[in-house]
C-alpha cells in the first residue's frame, strides 16, 4: 500500500485543481478557434482528447491519494472512486467510438457532476468548520447541481455551446477544489490541538474527494 505524506497529498490535490482550471481555459480557447469547418472538426476532436486525458489524470490522482490513506479509507471512498474511474473509462470509450460528439461527453460529465454534487451536500452537512464555510459548501453543491442540468440541456446544441458549458464546469471544478483545500487546511489547523495529530490529519485529508 502506498504511503504519502500530508504535504505530498495536498500537492496532488492542488495539482488536480490547477489541472481543471487549465482544462477550462484550454476548452474556451478551442471554442474560440472553431470559426471554420476544419477548426470545427479538429477542435472538437482535440477537446475530446483533452477531456479524456484530464479525467484519466484525475482518476489516477484520486486512486493514489486514496491508497496513501490506507485500506480502510479506500473502502470508505469506494463509491467516489467508482464514479471517478467510470467517468474516465467512459471518456476513453467515447474517443474510440467513431461517432462521438461533444454532446455525448456532456452527458457523461453531467452524471459525474450530479454524483459529485451529492458528495458536496454530504460534506456540507457533516462540516465541522465555521457556519460561513458550511454555507459556501452548500452553495458549491447547488452550483454543481445546476451545472449537471446545464450540461444535459446544452448537450443537444451546437458543439460550441456545449464546449462553453464544459469549459465553465471545468473552471468551477478547479476553483472549488482549491477553495475546498483551503477550507480543509484551515479546519485541520483549528482541530490539530483538540485531537491527536494522526487522527486529525487522517480526518482532514480524507475529505477532498467528497468535496468534489
Amino acid at each position: 500500500m502506498i504511503r504519502l505524506t500530508e504535504s505530498t497529498r495536498a500537492r496532488l490535490m492542488l495539482t488536480h485543481g490547477y489541472t481543471m482550471l487549465a482544462l477550462g481555459l484550454a476548452l474556451f480557447y478551442i471554442r474560440a478557434t472553431m470559426t471554420n469547418l476544419f477548426f470545427y472538426v479538429f477542435g472538437g476532436a482535440f477537446a475530446l482528447l483533452l477531456v479524456a486525458g484530464s479525467l484519466l489524470f484525475i482518476a489516477a490522482v484520486d486512486w493514489i491519494c486514496a491508497a496513501g490513506l490506507g485500506c480502510h479509507q479506500v473502502s470508505r471512498l469506494r463509491g467516489f472512486l467508482f464514479v471517478s474511474t467510470a467517468a474516465a473509462v467512459c471518456s476513453v470509450l467515447l474517443i474510440l467510438y467513431p461517432g462521438a460528439t461533444i454532446g455525448m461527453v456532456c452527458y457523461v460529465i453531467a452524471v459525474y457532476a450530479l454524483s459529485l454534487s451529492a458528495g458536496k451536500f454530504s460534506l456540507a452537512k457533516a462540516w465541522k468548520g465555521s457556519r460561513r464555510e458550511q454555507v459556501i459548501m452548500y452553495l458549491l453543491a447547488v452550483v454543481a447541481l445546476g451545472f449537471s442540468a446545464a450540461l444535459v440541456g446544452f448537450a443537444g446544441n451546437d458543439d460550441r455551446d456545449s464546449l462553453a458549458v464544459l469549459a465553465s464546469y471545468s473552471l468551477f471544478m478547479g476553483f472549488q477544489m482549491l477553495l475546498t483545500m483551503h477550507f480543509l487546511t484551515a479546519a485541520g489547523a483549528a482541530t490539530l490541538g483538540q485531537a491527536s495529530p494522526r487522527k486529525s490529519v487522517i480526518s482532514v485529508t480524507a475529505r477532498p474527494w467528497k468535496a468534489r
